[in-house]
């Protein structure tokens, strides 16, 4: 999925400086480089800054910006996420895993009684904790293509691996999933099932 024919219209017009380009840029991809931010960091003012940081670098560099199959939303991840790693880099420690499905979308009616909503969440928090014991790629793979839903030559992209050692890493890090999720007496995806 590359850049549709309106993007490539507006990425030209930003690179000569046009403002209403950049700022439909920014309207458009905003939303999105601020939930990747903030599921990464956990803290709104970190992720805003990151977010601001992206944009900043990405407009700085769109004379250079070459157009590739990638979306312009690849573009603007890999910087986020280069960002990202100079954050945790300053500060000395890794990332924390947070729920990225709390910061994709509003408020959503699930239509769920309380009691159901309290077991999903407990068991949102129970595959979390699962994740996190994934080694690092594997972690990574399952957040970019599960949880955000991106396209293998996206996740690729990302990082910075070829088509084929994404699928394979998926392929291993949900297998290490389920054996996980078996010793852990979640079989079938019911938290206390035995």
């Amino acid at each position: 999925m590359g850049l549709s024919e309106e993007e490539k219209l507006i990425i030209a017009r930003a690179r000569e400086g046009d403002s209403a380009a950049l700022n439909a840029l920014v309207v458009s991809h905003w939303p999105y480089i601020y939930r990747l931010a903030l599921s990464k960091t956990g803290s709104p003012d970190d992720a805003q800054e990151i977010a601001q940081d992206t944009f900043l670098r990405a407009f700085t560099a769109l004379p250079r910006y070459k157009e590739t199959n990638a979306a312009f939303k690849t573009y603007l991840s890999r910087i986020a996420l280069n960002l990202i790693t100079d954050y945790y880099r300053r500060r000395g420690h890794a990332p924390p895993v947070v729920d990225i499905a709390e910061h994709s979308a509003g408020i959503i009616d699930t239509g769920l009684q309380p009691d159901e909503a309290v077991i999903h969440a407990e068991r949102r928090q129970a595959v979390l904790k699962l994740l996190a014991l994934l080694p690092d790629e594997q972690r990574k793979v399952i957040e970019f293509r599960i949880i955000q839903g991106l396209a293998v030559a996206d996740t690729a992209r990302l990082m910075e691996k070829s088509g084929a050692a994404v699928k394979m890493l998926q392929q291993r890090a949900l297998k290490k999933l389920k054996e996980l999720f078996v010793e852990n007496g979640m079989e079938g995806g019911k938290a206390g099932a035995r």
